[in-house]
């Protein structure tokens, strides 16, 4: 989950953003749910007319659709438009260090259909045969013109995978061949779609924009604990990327200050692979801190070790984000059952009022992630159409 610049790649096959009245209109709804015309026209500042014409053609494609008219006290009843789920299909892929996900999703961002494989390690010709597969069969489930509507794939997958051969418990030398792996363009070249790929954890933050942060903050930070920690930031309900696609790139924080040798960072400490590796060292099976809504006593306390070093390395990094991007919230997620993100999240809470000083800083409004497990296959699905339909320009 550590990011690298070079990791953010994109295929030769470009999407074709919609006109930005277009995408204007489909945003509001998206944001607001169901608008009627006079609705868009006094929340996007278009004429009536322009307005009006842009709905009916949206409709007319299939990417909105007209709901129930709606008599008021007044004047000519009003039709509600809502986003139109089959109006438009993507396919998300996220690779990760035990699992490959490949899912369709539909223009709501709800999965379609998930499909799941397992491996030992990311080996970069399973990986690629296993996602061009999983692509084949959720095509294989559309009709034509469901196929017709996938407007691109998306893949979340972290950085620099060559670098964590010997973390991950990989062979010597058979996660090499990731240092040059363009899967974005393979991919792309064997279904002819626009693939674009990011940070795995950059994707489970605009998962959290697009389907969580029910508090609607504007601007927060994103704390994302997977296999290896990693991070985002959103600012104006957008994915704010910096000049070098690595803004939110936590796991690289220090966690201490040093006038020899090397500064350990976060993500030496507040990564789950450190959990798993307990977990196998003490003959327990890790998947259970992931799956099961009650953990036994030794599971128990391994995972309270471990939160013993992850909960104030995390409290730490959220300092320092507080003081340098004065977030209204810094949101904390995690592939952890949901009890035990919690129960984290309870710990950071606790480090953070007892061992910090506050002064000179906004309160911080530590808050639960509501995507989990799902986050990353559920971004790298958004990605695709953002692609095409987001008023943002760097997708």
């Amino acid at each position: 989950m550590p990011k690298d610049e070079k990791t953010q790649s994109t295929s030769k096959v470009q999407n074709s953003l919609r006109p930005y009245n277009e995408r204007l209109l489909i945003n509001l709804i998206r944001t607001d749910g169901e608008m009627s015309k006079a609705d868009l026209t006094r929340a996007s500042g278009l004429s009536a007319q322009t307005a009006t014409v842009i709905v009916n053609r949206l409709v007319e494609e299939g990417l909105l659709k007209a709901g129930k008219a709606v008599k008021g006290k007044v004047g000519q009843p009003s039709t509600p438009y809502s986003l139109n789920p089959e109006g438009a299909l993507s396919i998300g892929i996220k690779v990760g260090r035990r699992s490959l996900e490949v899912a369709s999703m539909s223009f709501d961002y709800k999965i379609v259909k998930r499909l799941v494989k397992r491996y030992d390690f990311p080996h970069l010709e399973t990986i690629k045969r296993d996602v061009l597969s999983s692509i084949d069969a959720l095509f294989g489930e559309m009709s034509q013109q469901q196929r017709d509507k996938v407007v691109g794939i998306g893949i979340a997958i972290p950085d620099d995978l060559s670098a964590w051969e010997a973390t991950v418990g990989a062979p010597a030398g058979e996660m090499a061949d990731w240092a040059d792996a363009d899967l974005a363009n393979d991919v792309s070249e064997a279904f002819g779609l626009p693939v674009k790929s990011l940070n795995d954890a950059s994707a489970a933050c605009l998962a959290e924009i697009a389907l969580g942060n029910s508090a609607r903050h504007a601007c927060f930070a994103y704390f994302y604990i997977g296999t290896f920690i990693g991070g985002g930031v959103a600012i104006g309900g957008q994915l704010f990327n910096g000049q070098h696609n690595l803004a939110g790139a936590i796991a690289s924080l220090p966690i201490a200050a040093t006038s020899s040798g090397v500064a350990p960072q976060l993500l030496e400490g507040a990564s789950l692979h450190y959990l798993e590796q307990a977990a196998n060292a003490a003959g327990l099976n890790e998947e259970s801190f992931y799956h099961d809504d009650d953990i036994d006593a030794p599971f128990t306390a391994i995972f309270h070790e471990w939160l013993e070093t992850a909960a104030p390395q995390i409290a730490f990094a959220a300092m320092s984000v507080q003081a340098f991007l004065d977030p209204d919230a810094i949101i904390v997620d995690s592939s952890l059952h949901p009890k035990l993100t919690f129960k984290l999240i309870d710990k950071v809470r606790t480090a953070l009022s007892s061992h910090y000083d506050h002064r000179g800083l906004a309160q911080l409004n530590v808050s639960a992630g509501e995507n989990g497990l799902s986050a990353r296959a559920i971004g790298s699905g958004i990605v695709p159409f953002l692609s095409e339909f987001s008023l943002e320009s760097s997708f």
